[in-house]
């Protein structure tokens, strides 16, 4: 399929607490975790079983659409949206963002040191940007604000300064009707603490437009869970701590009875997915130490099924796989999220490093041949210096700490 069509369908539907908080700090707020009840489950202790079932979308389905699913595999996640047939379609499929660090005992590693150990990939991405501004990863000159924003929360992390990324930013502030959907409001809020422009009107803004979409029961209409986890990683990067908290309660409810994530919890025409269930891990985690004891217990116990999961469908110990190929994606959010609850993700790293391509230092993707895809070097960024998503959420705290004191 030619990239002007994968994209078009690809966008059919347009398409991360207190600076001193802590992962052992105590509540003494009363729970607001309604999901596990004492029940009868294959996966749940005795004291945590699902008590409500999640409402499943009704999505229909194209069916005869000439694609190969192997090349579309990552669409879902780039849709970040509200739920069409056609993203639905082509979107089921694991393809990873973003990413996780090493986590120690519970706690996420310092940020003091951190080295970016593919320079030249980093550069690769860098000198993607169309007249230094945004990234075209599907068609010619057409931008897409999502993996813009996934790009500027990774180069901050990486050495890039904010004036280094001043164009970029520019781009993205001047550009917020782009962002047309709960998942890139929260990105675009997530990259404003990580680059440095959070006191932007335009950020205020999106903020209080992803509050009022969530719905009483700390839902949202027609998001999918890889967007949901979004949201969640932006209310803690915004200090809605409380909301944040009965956001992560309500999304460990999404979760399969594997303790893996689909895109939609319970769709019968799709599988878990290892870039979804790796997001929603790290933004679970995230949000550990901000409820009552009773929501603490299920968030963990979330952690270890989805840190479960991903390691029980580890291909050779090394990649994850999405529909007979290599899910590149998945394995670049699996690597973050098993680096974020201390488990060795050296294999994991290794394997994806020698995906480099060694002529322009990028990374391909199963739908490129050899050419080197900016889509899926973006999501390799972090994960190849081990670095995670919950690292740039802690990074995000400790800052705001250090301006505090």
């Amino acid at each position: 399929m030619e990239r002007s069509i994968r994209a078009e369908l690809l966008f059919a539907g347009k398409t991360g607490e207190n600076p001193v908080l802590t992962r052992n700090r105590k509540s003494t707020k009363s729970s607001v975790y309604k999901g596990f009840r004492p029940e009868k489950s294959e996966c749940l202790p005795k004291t945590m079983t699902p008590k409500q079932t999640v409402v499943v979308y009704g999505w229909s389905r194209v069916s005869t659409l000439p694609v190969y699913r192997t090349r579309i595999a990552h669409t879902e996640r780039v849709a970040m949206s509200t739920i069409t047939k056609e993203v639905r379609r082509f979107a089921l499929i694991i393809s990873a963002i973003t990413s996780i660090t090493l986590v120690l005992s519970g706690c996420s590693s310092p940020q003091a040191q951190v080295v970016d150990k593919y320079p030249k990939t980093t550069q690769f991405v860098v000198d993607s940007f169309e007249n230094g501004q945004y990234l075209t990863p599907f068609e010619p000159g057409k931008a897409e604000i999502g993996l813009t924003l996934e790009a500027l929360i990774n180069l901050s992390q990486l050495g890039s300064s904010a004036k280094d990324l001043q164009k970029q930013t520019d781009w993205v502030r001047a550009n917020t009707d782009k962002l047309t959907s709960p998942g890139l409001r929260a990105q675009y809020i997530v990259a404003s603490h990580a680059v440095g422009f959070a006191n932007d009107s335009t950020v205020g803004n999106a903020l209080s437009a992803l509050k009022a979409e969530i719905s009483p029961d700390s839902d949202i209409e027609g998001i999918n869970n890889f967007a949901y986890s979004w949201v969640l990683l932006a209310l803690i990067a915004s200090q809605e701590t409380e909301l944040a908290n009965k956001v992560a309660v309500r999304l460990i409810t999404k979760a399969e009875v594997s303790g893996g994530y689909k895109y939609a919890k319970g769709d019968t025409s799709s599988f878990e997915a290892a870039d979804v269930t790796s997001l929603a891990l790290m933004a679970v985690k995230a949000s550990l130490g901000i409820g009552s004891a009773e929501d603490e217990t299920a968030k963990n116990f979330s952690v270890e099924r989805s840190k479960q999961w991903l390691l029980n469908n580890l291909d050779e110990g090394t990649h994850f796989e999405a529909y007979d190929n290599l899910d590149l994606g998945g394995t670049s959010y699996g690597i973050m999220a098993l680096t974020s609850v201390g488990e060795d993700s050296t294999k994991l790293n290794l394997w994806l490093a020698a995906k480099i391509n060694k002529e322009d230092a990028g990374i391909a993707s199963p739908y490129t041949a050899k050419a080197s895809d900016v889509f899926t070097t973006v999501q390799a960024l972090l994960p190849l210096s081990s670095i995670t998503l919950l690292d740039v959420i802690n990074k995000i705290n400790s800052e705001r700490t250090n301006d505090n004191s």
